[in-house]
């Protein structure tokens, strides 16, 4: 992981780590494989899942420097690979400073799973985290079909969402799973819903929290879905955008990555 100082202009890393580590899947999980990197709510710490270690590997921000010092990375379940994350506090702010009962929830994309994680602070010191649920992305806790691969994750106010890649759930369309989540931090499944396309590698939330913008990578196109604010369920699809030339499953082509300008 290479960080830069802002502005950028060209010049060198302010710093680089290197991680080490491997876990059980040979195919996957053969050397690190570092996903996502983001910043928990108080500006604090950067979190990075390491999907091909079965880390969630935390870092403390010098806010001065912008250096980062790696803290004791965080073990999942071995073969678990966790993709992506998001932090949740009960207050529904994304900025408050060290609430209590904050939770962070990973995706995990090689056992096709969601985990909460308590988060605690220590005065001076690191974050440490505490599992304290794991669901799969169906009712029942039902084990996703072979092929399927966990994709990203989002919340919004009380209500999480995770993309089910390749469960083809839909009349060949694959799914998105919506989850409630309760004053605790603890989610209760609550729905699957189309996807409209194959493959969402990604998806995003409008500021409004009105729409859903769903990018298909197979089939190559941003599926708008209209989203209950109140229930956070989602519902009909009110557009749909064709980007490019499909993609082939597996493969790295077709769309990557959609996010609302605002």
């Amino acid at each position: 992981m290479t960080t830069f100082k802002l502005p950028l202009n060209g010049g060198q890393p302010l710093q680089t780590i290197k991680y080490t580590g491997k876990s059980v899947n040979p195919s996957r999980q053969e050397a690190p494989h570092p996903h996502h990197a983001f910043v928990d709510p108080t500006g604090d710490f950067l979190i990075v899942p390491d999907l091909g270690a079965d880390f969630i590997r935390i870092h403390k921000i010098n806010k001065q420097t912008g250096v980062l010092t790696e803290c004791a990375p965080v073990q999942q379940v071995p073969g678990t690979g966790p993709r992506h994350g998001v932090f949740w506090s009960p207050s529904g702010s994304s900025r408050v400073r060290r609430a209590e009962g904050t939770t962070l929830f990973i995706a995990n994309e090689l056992s096709n799973s969601v985990s909460g994680w308590a988060v605690t602070y220590t005065q001076g010191g690191c974050m440490s985290l505490t599992l304290k649920q794991t669901l799969t992305p169906y009712q029942g806790n039902t084990t996703a079909v072979t092929g399927t691969k966990v994709g990203e994750i989002r919340a919004k106010n009380n209500f999480l969402y995770i993309s089910n890649r390749n469960d083809k759930k839909f009349s060949g369309n694959c799914s998105l799973t919506q989850y409630t989540i309760s004053s605790t931090g603890s989610l209760t499944w609550t729905d699957n819903t189309s996807a409209y396309g194959t493959y969402p590698r990604t998806f995003d939330i409008s500021k409004d929290g009105q729409f859903v913008a769903v990018g298909d990578q197979t089939t190559a196109n941003v599926a708008i879905v209209a989203r209950d604010t109140t229930t956070g369920k989602l519902g009909k699809l009110v557009a749909n955008l064709r980007i490019g030339p499909a993609g082939v499953p597996e493969n790295e082509n077709g769309l990557s990555a959609v996010v609302w300008e605002n």
